[in-house]
Formats: structure tokens, sequence, C-alpha cells
């Protein structure tokens, strides 16, 4: 049974999707792979975490809207938006966390990428192996529940 607030995916957001839910699996794959070398890279991980989880909210953007915003944050409205077309059969995943996740995470783009100008400070000084960690559970969190949407989506269409 389909839910009536659910916008049926078309097939260009639908393969957009799944592109972007591709390229999130590799970053998340990323971000661990950074921090499990014998030279763990915390800064090159949460930036890999971020852009899974901002690819992750993107493809569902896409799947319960059929577009998705082109910059590197989300606001408010568009993400109380976006919950009003969750499917109700999916309500239990958290799809609020997303929207804490990305806010938490956008605060560090650029710090992770480039450190800190002003203070002289390379990101690899201000990261540590816990924030690392914290980045990639957020971001496995975020790809769960972009990828269980986009299974129901494709099974329940």
């Amino acid at each position: 049974m389909v839910d009536e607030n659910v916008i049926v995916p078309e097939e260009k957001p639908l393969g957009m999707a799944e592109s972007f839910l591709m390229r999130a699996s590799k970053k998340l794959s990323e971000a661990e792979g950074y921090l499990a070398g014998p030279l763990p890279n915390r800064p090159e991980s949460i930036s890999a975490s971020q852009e899974c989880i901002e690819l992750s909210i993107k493809a569902v953007f896409l799947l319960l809207k059929a577009k998705y915003p082109k910059r590197h944050w989300f606001k408010d409205e568009e993400f109380e938006e976006l919950l009003e077309r969750v499917p109700e059969e999916l309500k239990h995943l958290d799809f609020l966390r997303l929207f804490l996740c990305s806010k938490f995470w956008s605060a560090f783009y650029d710090v992770a990428k480039y450190g800190d100008e002003k203070l002289g400070v390379g990101p690899e000084k201000l990261f540590k192996r816990e924030e690392a960690e914290l980045a990639i559970r957020h971001a496995r969190e975020c790809f769960h529940v972009a990828d269980r949407l986009h299974s129901y989506m494709r099974h329940n269409a």
C-alpha cells in the first residue's frame, strides 16, 4: 500500500538518488578507511563522513521531493516540508536525526577541510579520533535511513 502523501519518484530523480546513495556509500567507506590506517587521517575521515551525510540527505530529498538544495546545508523549512512527506511505514526511522546530523556537521565543513586560517592551525591539529568516530557513526545513520527509504520507494511505488 502506497502512502498518499508520498510522491512516487520519477525515473530521473530516482536514478540521481541511486547515484547519490552509491557515492554516499563510497564516502562512508573512505571515512572508515582514513581512520583505520596506521596513520589515521582524522580530517579526511570527517570530510568524507560529512559528504556521506550530505549525499544521503540529498538522496532523501530526491526520493521525496524530486529535487534537492544545491548547497552544503539545509534550511529548517526544507526539512520540515521533507518530514511531512515521509511514508507512514517509515516514520519509525529517525528522519529528524538527518536534520541534526546535517546541522551539526555542516558547522565543521570548512574547518575539517582547511583548518583555521586565522589561528594558523591545520585540521589535523583540531580533530581527535573521537570526533572522526562520531562523524562515521552519524554518516552510517544517515546512509541507513536514506537507503531504507530508497528500498521502500523502489518496492512500493
